[in-house]
């Protein structure tokens, strides 16, 4: 009561022209905020409270990156759910669930050529050059995946070789036809979501490369939502082709579609994620390769890996701000009634397909797929060791390295400022041998980590 009573003696103290353009001055900034704003996301506030926009007005990348539980998820949905315009989201694990949600086998690729959806067979099984051809050759006149699988099981092979070409394109095949893919008459053009959730890896990765293609040859949507864009956006060495995804998502852009990619880390994507226009990073531990690839110093980089929940960098133009993302409203409820309507016309569906008589040539794929993955994971395990056996050794030479070069510094008679500038050269050569070394552990710890989840799985698997 006395605050108030001091805060109206203030008041009457002061001028009231100064009220005035102080009440002018305040209404100015809301009406200009406000006008300013038309046509932006609002994505959170920066330092002072002031709000932060992303301006989508016209056609702009924007790539999302975060570990698990940073906050890249509600990120995602707020821009999602704050976009106004038409929006297409390949949900890679059923997190999203707006609008009209379809399922893979509700849609129909009537207005994609057989070529490309060849080139998707192709791009997402990442088939070899004579498996490719194959295909090609089988897949002449047919109209969709259940032919081309039929075809083939019934193509004449004249050659040993061209037989192993088959069963290995069957092995690969195979599996797909039990999803039921692309039976529908749903086009893109209907649907707002895209479920993935419940297919196989090599099924989501095939689904979402027959989407971007369809959206490239009938750009009618706004915004395109990519979650788990490392499974598309594969890396490349600089002297390697841009993959076909790529090329589509670099041009898709003139055609007015902005697009969404969400992936953990950025090693994990094609650099091509340089060119979005917006770059918001959530908490993650990068590497001072990685650091230096987005454009930050190592200040930024220690700070990255210490963001609390919620909180971002958001770069763009070259400008860095942190800010703290607004909490996007509760989606769980209207979430889970559609997923749990969409689970029961999946289960449904399964057991249908328990009916169907067992096929023996299904299972002699399995078992050869088996044996290469079990091959694969006994000779990844085995270049791992030998890679961190060299590494040891890179060190060993390294030191040694260093250790002459100072003794050598110690002994040579030469003025103070070659001596200096030795010295400098010396600590160079150490710092880019350490960073070097830094960043092939990193990258080999990551390869142990997903070759023991790949140990895991195949060994939960063969118990069951």
């Amino acid at each position: 009561m006395k605050a108030l009573l001091q805060a109206k003696a203030m008041l009457s103290n002061l001028d009231p022209y100064l009220i005035i353009f102080l009440t002018l001055l305040t209404l100015t900034i809301v009406l200009r905020i406000k006008l300013t704003s038309q046509g932006k996301v609002l994505l959170g506030a920066r330092h002072f409270f002031l709000p932060f926009y992303l301006d989508l007005r016209v056609a702009k990348h924007i790539v999302i990156f975060g570990i698990t539980g940073s906050g890249k998820t509600n990120t995602a949905r707020l821009i999602v759910r704050s976009f106004k315009g038409s929006k297409l989201i390949i949900d890679w694990n059923g997190e999203y669930l707006l609008g009209k949600v379809a399922r893979p086998s509700e849609l129909s690729i009537s207005q994609l050529s057989i070529l490309d959806f060849c080139e998707a067979l192709a791009s997402s099984l990442q088939l070899t050059a004579p498996q490719y051809a194959m295909l090609l050759e089988v897949a002449r006149d047919s109209s969709n995946l259940s032919e081309i699988i039929e075809k083939l099981r019934k193509y004449p092979t004249e050659s040993d070789t061209r037989r192993e070409i088959k069963n290995a394109l069957l092995r690969r095949l195979e599996p797909l036809s039990y999803a039921n893919l692309f039976s529908g008459s749903l086009t893109i053009d209907n649907v707002d979501t895209i479920d993935l959730s419940g297919l196989t890896f090599d099924a989501k990765r095939l689904v979402a490369n027959v989407v971007l293609r369809l959206i490239y040859n009938n750009p009618t949507k706004q915004l395109l939502v990519l979650e788990e864009a490392q499974n598309l956006l594969l890396p490349r060495r600089p002297d390697q082709p841009p993959t076909s995804c790529e090329l589509i998502l670099d041009e898709i852009r003139k055609h007015g579609v902005r697009v969404l990619a969400i992936a953990q880390i950025p090693s994990l994507v094609s650099t091509t994620y340089r060119n979005a226009e917006y770059v918001v990073i959530h908490r993650l531990s990068l590497t001072t390769e990685e650091a230096r690839d987005i454009g930050l110093t190592e200040e930024e980089r220690r700070k990255i890996a210490k963001l609390p929940n919620g909180c971002c960098m958001v770069i763009s133009k070259g400008q860095k701000v942190t800010i703290k993302v607004f909490k996007v409203e509760n989606l769980e409820p209207r979430n889970k009634v559609a997923k749990d309507q969409v689970e029961a016309q999946y289960t449904k569906t399964a057991q249908s397909a328990e009916k169907v008589s067992f096929d023996p040539s299904l299972m002699s794929c399995v078992i050869e797929d088996l044996k290469e993955l079990n091959e694969w994971r006994r000779e990844t395990s085995n270049n791992v060791s030998m890679l961190m056996k060299e590494i040891d050794e890179i060190r060993q030479l390294t030191k040694t390295f260093l250790d002459k070069l100072s003794l050598l510094e110690a002994q040579v008679m030469a003025p103070p400022s070659t001596v200096k500038a030795l010295k400098i050269e010396i600590d160079k050569i150490k710092i880019n041998l350490i960073e070097r070394i830094e960043s092939l552990e990193y990258s080999l710890s990551f390869v142990k980590e997903r070759l023991s989840e790949v140990e895991e799985i195949l060994f939960k698997n063969l118990k069951t």
